[in-house]
């Protein structure tokens, strides 16, 4: 049975007003969708004139870890900021798993190489409430991480011997800044002192390279951290590092294939490895993108997946922050690129739109929540970090994003100097528009086989 969300053309997302060319085949369509007398159908969770939007429902102003409202339910005795969590679902415990940065001492994102550290928190479902591991049984004023401060960007995949593997950016040795760690008291970096309002870059004799860390299970115990800073400084194979090319976070975004190789995307290339745990094996095989056919740079923070038909994509978001361009309509925002090999170089966004306009909106800064008045708008000066949820039956549910809980920033037009820095973060998580995914997905993939790719 085929079930899919039928799209007439119409404005994108952003893109009011605007001639649309019609699709030739599912390319056009973003993978995401069938190509049908010049329109794409889209599958379930997409939108789009060329499916290449997320089709999110409202939120709830308690989705996601929210530490900055709900604080007090949790047990802490003060607002905890987090950065976006990658999440994995477990069958043997029948739960969903978060693995999220966390700024300890109550501080914001801006202070992410002081203060963050990477925390873990488990849920029935998407929409309900997220509990902490280890659970807080009384009132304190700290979470206990699963790695200390500097722990960092997240990413969790199953690895073929049925383990967990964990991805994230890391210095072993505290923090990663030359800045003090801040002790703040609201969630904002601002409530530690002016001073703790400015965002710290890496430290001069420091580092941020990517690491991996193993699990039996989603409850560890987690193995010491494996560094891949070769392939990060481009000297794969001798094991040599420089602390010069590791000073900026890869964002590192995994997938581990059922042979044990591996794929994963950074801010800028794709590595390889034909032995996913070796790190002598990976490579730095070059940029992503396209660029030959007018590919835009993906941004920051990518988060990958393979679909049911083999096709890669990812979610990263690219935009100058909290701005509204003046030449092109989709502004800052989320993107969506996706490629049939995975392959350096391979990388595309919709291809049928306007150049402009960066690969188009796959999720605004402005999210529609339920609220006790009706539904409401509110747009977010910061929406990073964006992560799929996936389903017991590997169906995209839900969008993981994090984001600061004000409206302006320094990026925006009107800010003035001096103004209170506001950086408070939480983890928030949208639904996605779908129905009997297991059955909506069955019915793409074999109606899919008769179509031109």
């Amino acid at each position: 049975m085929l079930m899919m969300v039928a799209l007439a053309v119409g404005p994108a997302l952003g893109s009011a007003g605007r001639h649309y060319a019609p699709c030739r085949k599912m390319i056009d369509c973003s993978y995401n969708g069938l190509c049908r007398e010049g329109e794409c159908v889209c599958k379930a969770g997409w939108s789009g004139v060329y499916c290449h939007q997320l089709d999110l429902k409202p939120a709830r102003n308690t989705s996601g870890l929210n530490l900055l409202r709900q604080w007090g339910e949790y047990g802490l005795t003060a607002p905890i900021s987090t950065w976006g969590g990658t999440v994995i679902y477990d069958n043997q415990t029948a739960l969903y798993h978060m693995y999220a940065s966390v700024m300890l001492q109550s501080c914001g994102i801006h202070r992410w190489t002081t203060n963050s550290a990477i925390m873990h928190a488990t849920s029935r479902g998407p929409e309900d409430e997220w509990k902490f591991v280890p659970e807080i049984t009384q009132n304190r004023s700290e979470i206990e991480p699963i790695f200390p401060i500097f722990s960092h960007e997240p990413a969790v995949v199953r690895t073929p011997e049925d383990t967990l593997a964990l991805f994230f950016t890391y210095y072993p040795n505290g923090t990663a800044a030359d800045c003090p760690t801040c002790n703040c008291s609201d969630g904002n970096s601002y409530s530690g002192g002016s001073e703790c309002s400015i965002e710290c870059g890496c430290g001069e004799n420091k580092t941020l390279y990517s690491y991996f860390s193993t699990a039996p299970g989603p409850y560890g115990p987690w193995s010491k951290p494996v560094s891949l800073c070769a392939v990060q400084t481009s000297d794969e194979g001798n094991g040599t590092c420089h602390k010069e090319a590791g000073r900026i976070d890869t964002n590192l975004s995994p997938v581990i294939f059922p042979s044990g190789e591996l794929l994963a995307w950074t801010r800028w290339d794709i590595w390889t490895s034909d032995v996913w745990s070796d790190p002598r094996h990976y490579r730095n095989t070059g940029e992503a993108p396209d660029f030959s056919k007018g590919v835009p740079w993906e941004g920051e923070d990518p988060s990958m997946w393979v679909d049911s038909l083999g096709i890669f994509h990812i979610l990263s978001h690219n935009g100058e922050r909290g701005q509204n361009f003046s030449k092109n309509e989709s502004h800052d925002c989320g993107r969506h690129f996706f490629s049939n090999t995975g392959k350096a170089g391979s990388w595309r966004v919709a291809p049928l739109l306007p150049k402009e306009d960066l690969g188009g909106c796959a999720y605004p800064r402005t999210v529609e929540f339920h609220t006790p008045e009706g539904l409401k708008y509110y747009t977010f000066y910061r929406r990073e970090r964006p992560h799929l949820i996936f389903g017991p039956h590997g169906e995209a549910i839900a969008l993981s994003s994090s984001v600061i809980d004000a409206p302006t920033g320094p990026s925006s037009p009107g800010w003035k100097p001096g103004s209170e820095q506001r950086d408070a973060s939480y983890t928030l998580v949208q639904p996605l528009n779908v129905l009997n995914l297991h059955e909506v997905n069955v019915g793409y993939d074999a109606d899919v086989s008769i179509v031109q790719l």
